[in-house]
């Protein structure tokens, strides 16, 4: 009896323990029970079409010898299931996701021949090229580089005829006799009739005392008649180194003709008078040369000289 009185001691004591705890804890031992969790108000609000109403109030019987004040909690309620709303598709869909392209390797492309380009093209190429370096020489035809330059033009276009007559003078005058005369060989070869490298290379015949070679190289072409005054004179110059007097004051009478006012002209038609034996005319040609006033003081006094052992 003694054990059944303790047991029932402490199940009555058990129960008001129960009882004595307050609503909360009720519904923290429930909520622990329970382990689906509740919604927080926020949360619920912020889902889509919510219908939210009040939670009831939670009363609780109080025990026969314990007044408890009842505690108004105000619950959420989980949010009623509001009616489904099928929305329309929408038109824009989301962009598929492709996936990436499988590279094939191309064939080769077989190189098709490239025509080659006129002859007129590159020609004309060339010559524009040979051309500017023609005027670079001629702008500085002082510089080292000029001779450097012309010989390149050449190489460019053979036939530029500019070139050719500038290197041609600019070999003489720098004295490269030897270089000069192989160089206008080969231009006149190019240009066998030319006057300018005619001249210049009969010229070159005389200082070398060649005068057979000039005369060869003048009677490429026939000047006897025309006023030339280079040609005239240096085919004069050749026939005296010949003894050709005859022919020289010919030509020499030719030149006073187109240009009396120079002093070489009468001179030399003197020289040739007195080879001749014509002192007349010697002493005319003497004096003609004497008044122009241009001639050397040697050669000036070799001319009085003749003319006082000619009276």
């Amino acid at each position: 009896m003694a054990i059944i009185a303790t047991g029932g001691t402490y199940s009555a004591y058990q129960y008001s323990k129960t009882l004595t705890k307050t609503p909360s804890g009720i519904i923290a031992d429930n909520i622990k029970k329970d382990p689906t969790p509740i919604a927080p108000y926020e949360k619920v609000l912020a889902a889509p079409n919510a219908i939210t109403a009040s939670a009831p109030k939670i009363e609780l019987k109080p025990s026969e010898n314990i007044t408890i004040q009842p505690v108004s909690i105000t619950q959420p309620v989980p949010a009623q299931t509001a009616p489904t709303i099928q929305s329309k598709p929408s038109t824009q869909t989301a962009p598929a996701v492709q996936a990436a392209p499988q590279i094939v390797a191309e064939p080769p492309i077989k190189k098709m021949p490239i025509a080659p380009k006129p002859a007129l093209i590159e020609s004309t190429s060339a010559k524009q090229q040979a051309d500017l370096l023609y005027r670079q020489a001629e702008n500085n035809s002082e510089d080292y580089s000029a001779l450097y330059k012309l010989e390149q033009a050449l190489k460019l276009d053979p036939r530029h005829l500019r070139a050719r007559l500038l290197l041609a003078k600019t070999l003489h005058n720098q004295g490269q006799v030897g270089k000069t005369a192989e160089f206008l060989d080969q231009s006149l070869a190019l240009f066998p009739d030319n006057l300018q490298f005619i001249n210049t290379r009969a010229q070159l015949y005389l200082q070398q005392k060649n005068p057979n070679g000039a005369l060869k190289t003048l009677q490429r072409i026939d000047l006897t008649n025309s006023s030339n005054e280079t040609y005239l004179s240096l085919l004069a110059a050749t026939y005296q180194q010949l003894q050709s007097f005859a022919k020289a004051a010919k030509v020499y009478q030719r030149l006073v003709t187109v240009n009396p006012e120079k002093a070489e002209n009468w001179l030399g038609l003197a020289l040739s008078q007195e080879k001749l034996d014509n002192p007349k005319l010697t002493r005319e040609a003497y004096q003609q040369a004497l008044n122009k006033n241009t001639l050397k003081e040697s050669i000036t006094s070799y001319i009085k000289q003749r003319l006082t052992e000619l009276r």
